[in-house]
C-alpha cells in the first residue's frame, strides 16, 4: 500500500513540475513576442516603380522602390539580409509560373533612399507572344480591366497596389497588340 502511495506521489509530482515548467515556457515565449513586435512588421515603401522591357526571349525587370528614412536606415542596417530576401521572395512567386529570375541583384541608392530590385525574367515569351500571368496575377491586375493605358511600344499603369504608390511601364521594341495577359508584335 505505501510503494502504491509513494508511486502515486511521485507521479503527482512529476505531472505538476511538468506542467509548471511548460507554463513557464510558454510565459517566457508569449513575453519575447510582445516585446519586439517590430520584428515580424514588414517595411512598406512610399512608392514603387517597376519597367518591364521586352528584348528577344529576355524580359529585362527592374522594381524600385523609394522609402521613408526611417525605414531606408533599417534597410541599411540589414542590407545584405534585406537583399536576399527580395530575391527569394521574388523567385519563389515568380517559380509558380514556371518563370526564373536570371542575375538578380539589390542595389541601395542613400542620395534617393531607394532601393532596385533588378534581373532578367527567362519563360514569359511563349511562341510569338510574352505571357504576363506571373506579374499581373500576383497583383490582382489584368492588362484590359486594370485600365493599362496603350501606347503604341509601352503599356503603362498608375494606381495603388496594397496601398502603396504604384507606376509599372512595360517596353516593347516593336508596335504591340495584347488581350487581358498576353502581348505580341502588331
Amino acid at each position: 500500500m505505501k510503494k502504491k502511495s509513494l508511486f502515486s506521489s511521485l507521479v503527482i509530482g512529476l505531472l505538476v513540475s511538468g506542467l509548471f515548467l511548460v507554463g513557464s515556457e510558454k510565459q517566457g515565449e508569449s513575453a519575447l513576442e510582445v516585446e519586439d513586435p517590430q520584428k515580424t512588421e514588414e517595411l512598406t515603401p512610399i512608392s514603387n516603380v517597376i519597367e518591364i522591357k521586352a528584348e528577344g526571349e529576355i524580359l529585362h525587370y527592374q522594381k524600385k522602390s523609394l522609402w521613408n528614412e526611417e525605414d531606408f536606415s533599417e534597410i541599411l542596417g540589414s542590407r545584405k539580409n534585406f537583399g536576399s530576401q527580395e530575391i527569394d521572395s521574388f523567385r519563389k512567386s515568380l517559380e509558380k509560373f514556371s518563370r526564373y529570375a536570371v542575375n538578380p541583384r539589390v542595389e541601395f541608392n542613400e542620395a534617393r533612399k531607394s532601393t532596385a530590385l533588378i534581373c532578367d525574367i527567362k519563360g514569359a515569351k511563349e511562341g510569338s507572344w510574352y505571357d504576363f500571368d506571373w506579374f499581373l496575377r500576383p497583383r490582382g491586375l489584368d492588362l484590359i480591366d486594370s485600365h493599362f493605358e496603350k501606347k503604341e511600344k509601352e503599356l503603362h499603369w498608375e494606381g495603388k497596389i496594397e496601398g502603396v504608390k504604384t507606376i509599372i511601364r512595360i517596353k516593347f521594341p516593336y508596335p504591340i497588340s495584347h488581350c487581358h495577359e498576353h502581348v505580341w508584335p502588331r
